[in-house]
């Protein structure tokens, strides 16, 4: 396992491209800074009260750093050994690092009052409410203090930069980039992936080829809402001469199952709508623009792809990496289960506007060679700090949004709402 990390670990170090701090800014959604703003701005240190030291420069990845981990994360029943009577259970966490013994810490908790917790997150997250993360009481703040507080001194002291996160079936749907220690959030501190288990994730190093990228998607449906900014979401997820496409009409679940099992490919990206439900695999379904594709129907990949896994699926699409007892983690659950290295899904019921600009602007981060775990926490970043925005960018599509888009882009996108759910799983690189 830690021979595993290391080797990950080495390929990313020496993998080229001199990124670090103010030594590259991806053009697109994000604002355009000029170098003496970047500079100045760094000098002084700016901060904002909600988002931490640097708050208003633009993120950047310092490839020498990279310095991964694997963390365990466990419910542990307490069987009347907690030194509170309403606490019933332990959290064990335990931290794996490059080198190294590992480190376990021991935190006494309520299921209760987790859960409680979790359920009032989750509301002030669907309501896009703020997370009151100057109050210690807030349920942000709680949840990090028994998740992850106590290991938190031990991810600074090893200089820890990214995570993959191995948890329990109950605590899979804890949506960590939206946890708080009262200075920022976790998920704009670390780069992290999510496991429901190691046995289905490849520690192998990263792909040393970029590969092509296949990128379907439904904008129009039969009793269905439209989503009118998947075309222009697969036109400006990845470059260009990169990708294939396949549209509406065009996308068929054969067009996903047949061409995705072309080793050609390396990344899957899908847009369109997601139902899970409760049952297994055969009663939830992606929409092509044909006909719904079951859950169970991923499987195939596996055989298809068999020796030359997929390195990445992602699902832009509804509550698609939240699943049940019978599914875990959904859609890019069994996308893991099908052999892909890695899969992008989502917690919640996800803004249209808001995820096709935070996919397009992923994938720049990823076509620059930039980890994956460390794509997406570079594009929280950009959401939490303001500095994505929508206007005069290509993402506005030809008809630009209706009123109740535009609403919504100009009062900001730094909520977590629009960038906490939207998880890694499997490989974190």
């Amino acid at each position: 396992m830690q021979q595993g990390l290391s080797n990950a670990a080495q390929q990313v170090r020496t993998g080229g491209g001199g990124f670090g701090p103010q030594s590259w800014l991806p053009r697109g959604l994000l604002q355009r800074f000029g170098i003496e703003t970047l500079i100045a701005a760094a000098d002084a240190g700016q901060t904002r009260s909600d988002g931490g030291r640097n708050a208003l420069l633009p993120p950047s990845f310092n490839r020498a750093a990279y310095n991964p981990a694997i963390l365990h994360v466990r419910f542990t029943e307490a069987a009347g050994g907690t030194s509170k009577a309403d606490n019933d259970a332990f959290l064990d966490v335990t931290l794996v690092p490059l080198e190294g013994e590992p480190v376990g810490r021991r935190v006494e908790v309520s299921r209760k009052a987790f859960a409680d917790d979790l359920r009032q997150l989750y509301r002030q997250l669907s309501r896009q409410e703020s997370l009151l993360v100057s109050d210690p009481r807030s349920p942000s703040r709680r949840l990090y203090d028994q998740l992850l507080a106590a290991i938190a001194p031990v991810l600074q002291q090893r200089r820890i930069t990214t995570l993959l996160i191995s948890a329990d079936r109950g605590l899979q749907a804890v949506p960590f980039s939206a946890l708080h220690d009262g200075q920022q959030y976790f998920g704009n501190a670390y780069a992290f992936s999510l496991t429901p288990s190691l046995a289905l994730t490849s520690l192998e190093p990263p792909l040393n080829r970029p590969g092509r990228l296949l990128a379907a998607g439904a904008a129009v449906f039969d009793g269905l809402a439209p989503l009118p900014l998947v075309p222009t979401e697969l036109n400006q997820v990845s470059l260009e001469a990169r990708k294939d496409k396949a549209l509406n009409k065009d996308f068929t679940p054969s067009t996903l199952m047949e061409q995705a099992a072309d080793p050609r490919y390396t990344r899957v990206h899908v847009a369109t709508h997601a139902e899970f439900l409760p049952g297994g695999p055969a009663a939830s379904r992606l929409y092509s623009g044909t006909v719904p594709i079951p859950l169970t129907d991923f499987v195939k990949l596996r055989r298809a792809r068999q020796g030359a896994p997929l390195d990445l699926i992602s699902f832009s699409a509804c509550r698609t990496a939240l699943g049940d007892a019978d599914s875990e983690l959904g859609f890019a659950g069994l996308a893991l289960q099908a052999g892909a290295r890695s899969a992008v899904g989502t917690l919640w019921y996800v803004d249209d506007v808001a995820t096709s600009a935070y996919f397009v602007q992923m994938y720049r981060y990823l076509d620059a060679g930039i980890p994956k775990a460390e794509a997406l926490q570079l594009t929280r970043q950009a959401f939490s700090r303001g500095l994505v925005r929508l206007e005069d960018d290509r993402l506005v599509g030809p008809d630009g949004l209706n009123r109740s888009q535009q609403r919504r882009v100009e009062a900001g996108l730094d909520n977590p709402y629009y960038w906490a759910g939207i998880e890694l799983l499997g490989a974190a690189w």
